[in-house]
């Protein structure tokens, strides 16, 4: 991509014609002016405007390529995140007891010590 300035938007500040690495940019009058041919499109000078006067333009020597749809690219997120979710499950699935809950060691009614209700009486 290529980089031109919206001359309504631009102040004159100077500030893209400093960190330009190939001297594209230059003052005329009151705004800056992008030189297409020498741009390099590596977008600084659009990093430091604060107006948001330079903008992308397409490149004239660059075939459009198409390019998938916000969408069909959201979709196809949503696809892989539900398959990983699917895989976790059965992974989980295949390590749990057939019941899903594993037997003694746990901190349940007993008190985590075998103890049952007779014993819980003679302490």
């Amino acid at each position: 991509m290529k980089y031109r300035i919206d001359e309504s938007l631009c102040v004159g500040c100077g500030l893209c014609v400093n960190v330009c690495p190939v001297r594209a940019i230059t003052m005329t009058a009151d705004t800056a002016q992008i030189n297409i041919d020498s741009c390099t499109g590596c977008s600084t000078c659009a990093g430091v405007c604060k107006k948001g006067a330079i903008i992308e333009v397409p490149d004239p020597d660059t075939p459009m390529q198409e390019t998938a749809s916000l969408p069909a690219v959201v979709a196809s997120g949503v696809a892989t995140a539900i398959g990983a979710v699917g895989d976790a499950v059965k992974r989980y699935a295949s390590s749990s007891s057939p019941t899903g809950f594993r037997r003694g060691g746990g901190m349940g009614r007993g008190g985590g010590r075998g103890m049952n209700r007779r014993n819980k009486r003679r302490r």
